[in-house]
């Protein structure tokens, strides 16, 4: 079994010192100074398919990632937990990436690689749009899973068993055909650590590197027009006294906007 974990570099927001601003073009954001790392929910595809290949004879990883040079750091880390392969499809340029850019790019290298399965995040903490994994499905014409939390592809199945959550609290449980892509969400397989000894290796290993020029993706059919803050638009007043008085001055106040 073949598999290809696609892995994403994103601004750590939780990192106050670095954080991730706006620029002063329309649609930028300022990359260089903010730390990054892997997106959260690519680390527990990467997991999925970690565990996928414990139970497959003959199971291969390899992990992809497109961006710039620093986001090379990603694939050091998923050799580190046990990725087989690094690929780094290298593309510069400032502002956020279409979906579509990075879907193409993803399904312009595996076409040609007979991938069994490929693995994606239900999403990117930059821009949350769930699109890359349905968008690579339809580029290479192949069923697709979405937001699944466990995969089972043992018992000698041609396919796999996925598992997902269901309006209403339900779980539904789905068999897929293979070749397939299927996207990950957080909270089933908890992701594990990169081991020392695989650091080590993951540390000196030689990625493979290829320019996005030199791929035939396809066009961006979206841009973002503009980034900021919102606007506040709420402000909050205290109400002094006691709780009779604060009671009444609160009725008061919702009675003057209309709400009672």
């Amino acid at each position: 079994m073949k598999m290809l974990a696609c892995i994403k570099f994103v601004p750590d927001s939780d990192d106050a010192a670095l954080p991730v601003k706006p620029t002063n073009t329309a649609g930028a954001w300022d990359w260089e100074a903010a730390a990054g790392r892997m997106n959260r929910y690519d680390e527990y595809a990467l997991e999925a398919s970690l565990q996928l290949k414990a139970v497959r004879a003959a199971s291969r990883i390899d992990a992809l990632t497109v961006g710039a040079e620093r986001a090379q750091a990603v694939l050091r880390r998923a050799l580190g937990m046990g990725a087989d392969h690094g690929v780094h499809i290298v593309r510069t340029g400032q502002g956020l990436p279409s979906p579509f850019t990075i879907a193409g790019l993803i399904a312009a290298y595996a076409k040609a690689r007979d991938y069994d399965l490929i693995l994606c995040g239900a999403m990117s903490e930059d821009l949350m749009q769930g699109q890359v994994g349905p968008i690579v499905a339809g580029l290479l014409n192949r069923p697709c899973l979405t937001s699944v939390h466990a995969l089972d592809g043992s018992a000698g199945r041609a396919g796999l068993r996925c598992e997902r959550d269901a309006q209403g609290g339900r779980r539904e449980t789905l068999e897929i055909d293979l070749p397939a892509v299927v996207t990950v969400q957080s909270g089933g397989m908890p992701p594990r650590y990169p081991a020392l000894s695989k650091m080590l290796r993951a540390n000196q290993y030689p990625l493979e590197r290829i320019a996005a020029e030199a791929l035939h993706g396809i066009e961006a059919r979206q841009r973002v027009v503009a980034v900021g803050a919102p606007a506040k638009e709420r402000r909050v007043q205290f109400l002094d006294g006691s709780a009779d008085e604060k009671a009444h001055r609160l009725a008061a106040l919702l009675r003057a906007r209309g709400r009672i």
